[in-house]
């Protein structure tokens, strides 16, 4: 294949010449990466088997982890559902374009490589301009999980992806950093309950205030290790598996309160001398840490903890800023799982297999 182009665009005003040239790629079984509010995407014809077929090879992500449809209208998410509940009405009118992605009982001509032979669908609407004037030039929707290789951090600049898929792809489309830094929740709509597969940039409070009731949470988002590997049995939704969003470096999460936390890196630092030690650190314990001698060979701020979205907007690229460092452990400070700290605690849950001090 060709020297993937890497594709520059304004993203409050994309170039529509570079736009076409990106949707023929697509049109024509090819792979496009581009960006969304959340994280980058990889992305092919959703209507195409074996351009789906190739997505899965490019990541090497296993066929059992269904993708997602990228729509650039409600009118295209209906169509690509058998049924359209009230619930989705709901919370389409309330969040949509935006980083929610709804699973529905799929509609009849929708390829069994993206949902992986089950019988509903992961639609999203998202809220990027380059990532809606993409899909509506290919005239398709656009199959797309993150675009890296499976089980790396999911990229959220056009570098990340440049260096996890450059030569193996068409086009890179770069429009700039990704807002939300996290990939969108999931939310399955197929049964009677409300059930989220996955946290991100819509919270569980946000949704269960919208519809006035309780969604259901699996044991499994909390508790990836009771996913393990998929095997040869579908996952119900993207980003379930065990060991996710993983950097080269091992992560270990740091829990407790934040005085637990500075002391049990103080620790791990005093019993581990000469090795590459990485601390990813909240902004309040920061301090705490720079007067460490020997100092931690990399040290870097997340976000405050009182505000998670800082943190999920920043994480993944501090996971990658690790191992340009060559760092060989990463202390990440944990935050409450609540708000969108759910999302950030589910990432890093799988980036350290629940390793944690």
């Amino acid at each position: 294949m060709e020297k993937t182009r890497y594709l520059q665009l304004d993203p409050a005003d994309p170039d529509p010449d570079l736009i076409a040239e990106a949707a023929e790629v697509i049109r024509r079984g090819g792979l496009v990466a581009f960006p969304t509010e959340t994280v980058y995407g990889l992305g092919g014809n959703g209507m195409d088997p074996e351009s789906v077929k190739r997505i899965f090879r490019v990541k090497g992500r296993p066929p059992e982890n269904p993708l997602i449809l990228h729509v650039a209208s409600l009118e295209q998410a209906r169509e690509l559902a058998s049924s359209w509940p009230p619930a989705a009405e709901v919370l389409a009118r309330r969040f949509l374009p935006g980083p929610l992605t709804l699973i529905l009982p799929r509609a009849e001509g929708i390829p069994d490589e993206v949902t992986a032979g089950l019988p509903t669908v992961a639609l999203r609407y998202p809220a990027n301009r380059i990532a809606l004037a993409l899909i509506a030039a290919s005239g398709v929707p656009i199959a797309a999980p993150s675009a890296n290789i499976s089980g790396r951090p999911s990229p959220t600049r056009g570098e990340h992806v440049l260096a996890d898929l450059g030569g193996k792809i068409e086009i890179i489309l770069d429009g700039g950093p990704a807002e939300v830094g996290v990939e969108s929740t999931i939310l399955s709509l197929a049964d009677e309950h409300p059930v989220l597969l996955r946290p991100g940039g819509v919270t569980r409070e946000e949704i269960e205030a919208v519809l006035g009731r309780k969604v259901i949470v699996p044991e499994v988002v909390n508790n990836p290790q009771g996913m393990g590997a998929v095997g040869r049995r579908a996952a119900p939704s993207p980003g379930l598996l065990f060991r996710h969003y993983s950097p080269r470096a091992q992560v270990i999460v740091v829990t407790g309160s934040s005085q637990e936390q500075v002391a049990k890196v103080r620790n791990f630092l005093a019993a581990n001398p000469g090795r590459r030690v990485g601390v990813l650190a909240t902004s309040e314990n920061l301090p705490a840490y720079r007067d460490i001698q020997p100092p931690p060979f990399y040290l870097a701020a997340l976000g405050s903890r009182f505000r998670p979205e800082e943190i999920a907007g920043r994480l993944f690229a501090a996971l990658r800023e690790g191992d340009e460092r060559e760092v060989e452990v990463l202390l990440v400070e944990a935050v409450a799982p609540e708000g969108m700290g759910m999302a950030v605690m589910n990432r890093l849950s799988r980036a350290s297999a629940q390793h944690e001090i």
